[in-house]
């Protein structure tokens, strides 16, 4: 008896080894294929990072040739100040002698206006000498003395409106030349004033021109240093997300070890229920045989392990679709809208996926571990899937979700929800927008050759 069931434990250890084996074997497979995937993309990360180091080196270029022509804008503002400061002044020296020659003119027309009262006088005693003979009408008056102090007296009145008569003629000539003289010089001050402020416009204008062309530089330079910090974002954005799936692809090793453990420990307990089933069967044969041919027993046991099927999900107002055989399912249920390929001069890396129903589940195509799970403008609420199938990596990418179920690191399982269809991102209608990609992300396929 002993004999017999040492040979039947043999007999259930190789009949287990026999189940452990090929599990073994694929788990080893699976996780050489994804340890080499996280090395490619450890090298490619390494080559992003490289990358991101020369555009800030570029941008540094930038940045310090922004500075000196900020330094040269700062300085032609400065003569830009100088020259309106020189501006106003002279402005000031005009707007002056302006106030002075209008003065002068009245001034011109006081004195001008006396000269002409004057002229009349002397006009009028013009005309009276030549009436009474001018120089006897003087010697009437001397003659006319009665003694030597009248003579004197009328010799000097006499002598005085003679002197009189020339002093005002010469005063009147004088001043005439001098208001004239005094008003050309302002004229010409004004004219040469009036010159230099033109001459100072000039240089004005010279000068906006300059920083005309300087700024004109300067936006070039700015246009180059965003688009420099726009490529360092991109490729910050992608070092970041080959960092994310690789450390997804690290969780995907992890899950596909313990699907491994899991699967050798469900074979190795189916083994040793049936080895047990086994040994129960013949121990219940023994005895039927050793008891009474009269009595014979039946057995209703039934032996193995069988496991409670998962609960149902709930009920959705439109239905998930059926998960499927092959490598990719279906993600979503609707109308094929859009396919692969280039249009508008670039290229569609997926196909569209339209529902009008309210609340339609999008599943993830087959088992993996969440890369990423967030919100982008150009694709909205989108999930980012690391597969390994067949030992081979694939990327999957779901977007303009309305709502998003699952978060980064996260295993999710073939036919698993993620979330609902929606309209978020760069997005002209309700619908999903599904990749895939052979190996890590930016290695787009038509998922048409894949799907099933």
């Amino acid at each position: 008896m002993r004999k017999k069931l040492l040979a039947l434990g043999l007999a259930a250890l190789v009949g287990t080894s026999s189940v452990i084996i090929p599990v073994t074997q694929e788990k080893a497979y699976a996780n050489t294929e994804l340890e080499k995937k996280k090395s490619e993309l450890q090298t490619e990360r390494s080559g992003v990072d490289s990358n991101i180091k020369e555009k800030q080196g570029e941008l540094s270029e930038l940045k310090s040739k922004e500075e000196k022509l900020n330094a040269d804008i700062e300085k032609l503002d400065k003569q830009t100040a100088e020259t309106n400061e020189k501006i106003r002044e002279r402005q000031a020296e005009i707007e002056e002698a302006k106030k002075k020659i209008q003065e002068l003119k009245v001034q011109i027309q006081e004195v001008k206006k006396r000269i002409a009262e004057r002229n009349e006088l002397l006009e009028k005693r013009v005309r009276s000498l030549q009436e009474t003979g001018g120089v006897v009408s003087y010697l009437d008056v001397l003659l006319g003395a009665q003694d030597f102090g009248d003579l004197v007296t009328r010799v000097s009145a006499v002598t005085q409106i003679v002197d009189a008569d020339k002093e005002i003629i010469k005063a009147h000539e004088e001043d005439k030349k001098l208001l004239e003289q005094s008003e050309a010089e302002l004229s010409s001050e004004l004219q040469n004033l009036e010159t230099a402020l033109i001459e100072l416009e000039s240089l004005k204008q010279q000068l906006k021109k300059q920083a005309a062309e300087k700024n004109k530089l300067i936006e070039q330079v700015k246009a180059q240093h965003k688009s420099t910090e726009a490529a360092i974002y991109e490729l910050e954005d992608e070092a970041a997300f080959l960092k994310e799936q690789e450390a997804a692809i690290a969780k995907e090793i992890e899950r596909q070890k313990q699907e491994a453990e899991r699967k050798r420990r469900e074979a190795a307990e189916a083994a040793a229920a049936e080895e047990r089933a086994k040994q129960e069967a013949a121990a219940q044969a023994a005895a039927a045989k050793a008891s009474s041919p009269k009595k014979s027993s039946s057995s209703g046991s039934s032996s193995g392990s069988s496991s409670q099927a998962p609960a149902p999900a709930p009920a959705e107002p439109a239905p998930a679709p059926a998960v499927t055989g092959g490598k990719f399912m279906w993600p979503a249920q609707g109308t094929f809208t859009s396919g692969y390929g280039h249009r508008w001069g670039k290229l569609h890396a997926g196909i569209d996926i339209a529902n009008r129903s309210a609340n339609v589940p999008v599943v993830a195509s087959a088992a993996g571990t969440v890369i990423r799970s967030y919100y982008s403008s150009s694709y909205g609420n989108a999930v980012f899937i690391t597969h390994n199938i067949d030992g081979k990596t694939y990327t999957t990418v779901y977007a303009h979700l309305d709502a998003r179920h699952v978060s980064a690191g996260q295993s999710v399982s073939k036919g698993q929800q993620l979330g609902y269809m929606g309209n978020t991102g760069r997005s002209t209608g309700k619908h999903l927008h599904f990749e895939i990609h052979d190996g890590a992300w930016k290695n787009p396929v038509n998922p048409m050759n894949y799907l099933q």
